[in-house]
């Protein structure tokens, strides 16, 4: 049980660590929404996405943790 939780939360710091890094490299403001047409109609700071990390890790969330609790059934 905590050696789960050890993982989980050093699977969060590496996203955190690697969306950290690739902000750095982003400009202030990138798309973050497209219309049907492709056209970009919302920006949002580089920063954002360090709160959109919880949209990933919620992935990983319900999927790999999902098979482990399967596993150990």
């Amino acid at each position: 049980m905590k050696s789960r939780l050890i993982k989980d939360i050093v699977v969060l710091l590496v996203m955190l660590a690697i969306i950290v890094v690739i902000t750095r490299f982003l400009p202030e403001k990138v798309p973050i929404h497209f219309n049907a047409k492709g056209e970009v109609d919302m920006f949002a700071n580089k920063y954002y996405l360090l709160l959109a990390t919880v949209i990933p890790y919620s992935a990983y969330w319900k999927f790999v943790r999902e098979s482990d609790n399967k596993k150990i059934k």
